[in-house]
């Protein structure tokens, strides 16, 4: 079996301060590489406090034979993303890999956005991740290598808390995570820059307090360690990592691959509302009753719908 190994290699992990984020940075250290732990140390709602949780995560790392330093600046901070990476630098003399896991959990009913909590997402989970890639992207390309793992959520496919609540601003942005991922993957694909994302579900602080008392919350205690997570991620900051511009569902030991994807659809040069209608189960497609779609095709490239509407008969003569 082939070791995933980081040797050499530079990490920075942002929100590493406990839950999942300092799972990545353990993970990461124990198989070799060297540690930016950054933790702005907020609240669940972003709001600063005393304690120095990204101190405590190098202790750790430092304890077990590793090398790490803590960086207490914020994401959503133009100069302070900045920082780490140089902190990097000025340390390691390198940056190769950058775990983007820093986030909030404030978020408005989405009937109610934008509202008070609104920017502050945008700028931790969307913008946050943004400007640590555009720092270390000119020393990623000059030495050409990088990996980028961001994270994401299955908010951003549609979630509900249990008080009834539809995400707003929570889900937006790491939807817009997703997209971000994809034009970081393509930019980078001349480069040997690869970046994935990740749709984590653990137990963590973010979560309990969400759950309080229920069965979801036993289970997730029993079965969805932060660990398994940061394992599983380990391979997509590896040197082996297999694909970039992808996005996997990480919980309890299961990972797998997420895709966007469609049926070949109702085709039609001379459709017209009522018969889009009257085909309309051509255009949702086929699943069977465990809702497994059927004679669906991945989303590869902005080329996709051409090659769609030409398989279904439209315009199949243009070379395109």
């Amino acid at each position: 079996m082939t070791s995933v190994r980081f040797d050499n290699r530079v990490a920075l992990v942002t929100g590493a301060g406990g839950g999942i984020g300092r799972a990545h940075a353990l993970a990461l250290a124990e198989r070799g590489a060297r540690v930016v732990v950054n933790d702005y140390g907020v609240s669940l709602k972003g709001d600063q406090e005393q304690d120095d949780r990204a101190q405590s995560v190098v202790n750790e790392i430092k304890a077990l034979g590793g090398e790490a330093v803590a960086n207490r600046d914020s994401v959503a901070d133009p100069e302070g993303a900045a920082a780490m990476v140089t902190q990097a630098l000025d340390t390691f003399g390198r940056i190769d890999i950058i775990v983007n896991n820093a986030g909030i959990n404030a978020s408005d009913a989405i009937q109610d956005e934008p509202g008070p909590a609104y920017e502050r997402h945008m700028a931790v989970h969307l913008e946050g991740q943004l400007l640590t890639v555009r720092a270390a992207w000119p020393h990623m390309e000059r030495q050409r290598y990088g990996r980028i793992v961001n994270t994401s959520s299955a908010a951003a496919l549609g979630f509900v808390q249990p008080n009834g609540t539809w995400f707003g601003s929570y889900a937006i942005a790491k939807g817009g995570v997703l997209a971000a991922t994809r034009q970081q993957a393509g930019a980078g694909a001349g480069h040997n820059i690869k970046a994935n994302a990740i749709l984590p579900l653990a137990i963590s602080r973010m979560v309990a307090p969400s759950i309080p008392g229920t069965t979801v919350l036993d289970y997730m205690e029993r079965h969805t360690g932060p660990a398994h997570v940061a394992l599983a991620a380990a391979v997509l900051a590896s040197e082996l990592c297999p694909v970039s511009g992808q996005a996997f569902s990480l919980s309890g030991g299961r990972v797998a691959l997420l895709v966007y994807a469609s049926p070949l659809g109702y085709a039609n040069p001379d459709l017209t509302p009522e018969s889009v209608l009257e085909n309309w189960d051509q255009v949702m497609g086929e699943s069977d009753e465990e809702h497994r779609l059927l004679n669906f095709y991945e989303a590869v490239d902005n080329a996709f719908e051409y090659t769609l509407m030409q398989r279904a008969g439209i315009g199949a003569e243009v070379e395109l």
